[in-house]
């Protein structure tokens, strides 16, 4: 077991300005800032996440402005490419000020779509359109219209079992809708209910299939790849994650329900003390059974058995408010080998979990609200993933794993995991 966050002397707060960085731990590590984006905006609630693509060198941020709240320009709401390195701004693709407000862009997927070995970047916007950019210079590849605008973060997968992927997008009124690789629509299909988690492409049976799921305010539906529907679930999900196993994990408010991927049939139901939000699924503890990372309003991060629903542990992130949690992300941050959980709270704070006993490792917070999960990625190829984090604000932190010494220190009650 990792002992809990030694408190550290404060440097003088008159030297930063809305920043308070990491908490050293016994093993001497501190998350640190590595630099900040100049995507800022006059308001602070911009709530989509960092895209990274698979080879962490190319990063792109939605950035939104609010209508009536501040000046709207043609580029208040835009896709900005960050430098890795730097977060210095490569190019920005904008939605026009007649389209802009806060939901104008979601997260974005970054993949190689048409198989050239170059990567785009697709994006839901508020011109009700599934957006293809290239990623080396922004610009626009093609579109596919939707209903209305998207939310969550578009899949890229081999749906159709043909030669190349295909996009996965779905809308704010459920409609899903898979494009080639060239922009044409291979199927369409509606849930007719509200969705605001990201559809997950999955083998529910691990037979080489992937089949697509979506969840939203009335159910969670799973689609064969030809676009049949396989099941619906009465479940509701304004979050999914998914284990090697083919579970879908569904969170909402107060309840976090496990799923059979292949019937939709109902594993275990655990009731919690205010709303649940999951990502991630994964191993951190090296049990060899797979967990859920679950963050609960008021401050508190689960490790949930994807299996039977039974809690490994549970951390109070501390701090006195009660905060939003959202959903801890899962990712080898000190390089160790093993995964770490990653947790953020609405008060900006990021939390560094072990994911064995749940206990802190190191925190860092910034007096600005944040409103998604973290975006987890190896910027320079040393083995540790940095995180990326969306600050309502519009900027972008870099914060990344550094031996004791480094930046300033953050007094207050550390987390505290409990079995």
């Amino acid at each position: 077991m990792r002992p809990r966050t030694l408190l550290a002397a404060l440097l003088c707060c008159g030297a930063l300005v809305g920043v308070v960085a990491a908490g050293v731990t016994a093993d001497g590590g501190a998350l640190t800032q590595a630099w900040s984006s100049d995507t800022v905006r006059d308001n602070e609630v911009n709530h989509h996440a960092v895209g990274v693509g698979p080879r962490g060198d190319v990063v792109v941020a939605p950035v939104a402005a609010v209508p009536n709240a501040e000046a709207i320009g043609p580029h208040s709401c835009s896709l900005v490419r960050l430098r890795p390195g730097d977060g210095a701004t490569r190019w920005r693709w904008s939605v026009p000020a007649e389209d802009c407000f806060t939901h104008a862009l979601t997260q974005p997927a970054v993949a190689d779509v048409d198989g050239d070995g170059g990567m785009e970047v697709a994006v839901g916007t508020t011109q009700n359109a599934l957006v293809v950019l290239d990623a080396a210079s922004g610009t626009e590849q093609w579109r596919v219209p939707l209903s209305t605008y998207g939310y969550g973060q578009p899949a890229v997968g081999n749906v159709m079992g043909d030669a190349g992927p295909e996009l996965v997008a779905s809308d704010i009124e459920g409609t899903l809708v898979v494009a080639r690789s060239n922009g044409t629509v291979a199927w369409r299909e509606r849930t007719d209910m509200t969705v605001w988690a990201a559809p997950r492409l999955v083998d529910v049976e691990g037979d080489g299939a992937t089949e697509i799921v979506l969840g939203g305010d009335e159910g969670v539906v799973a689609f064969e790849p030809n676009g049949t529907r396989r099941w619906r679930s009465g479940v509701r999900a304004t979050t999914l994650a998914v284990d090697t196993e083919g579970r879908i994990l569904a969170g909402n408010t107060a309840r976090l329900v496990g799923l059979d991927g292949a019937t939709g049939e109902r594993l275990w139901a655990k009731n919690l003390e205010g709303a649940s939000r999951v990502h991630d699924a994964g191993d951190a503890d090296g049990d060899g059974d797979s967990e859920v990372y679950v963050g609960v309003s008021g401050n508190t991060i689960l490790a949930v058995d994807t299996e039977s629903g039974a809690t490994e542990w549970r951390t109070s992130l501390g701090g006195g408010e009660r905060r939003t949690t959202f959903a801890p992300r899962v990712a080898d941050v000190d390089g160790d080998g093993t995964d770490d959980v990653v947790a953020i709270t609405n008060g900006g704070t990021v939390v560094v979990l072990d994911g064995t006993t749940g206990e802190e490792r190191a925190a860092y917070e910034r007096n600005v609200p944040i409103w998604t999960f973290a975006t987890p990625a190896d910027l320079d190829g040393d083995g540790e993933s940095e995180i990326l984090v969306r600050y309502g604000d519009g900027r972008v932190v870099a914060l990344d794993w550094t031996t004791a010494g480094g930046g300033a220190l953050v007094v207050r009650p550390p987390a505290t995991g409990a079995r």
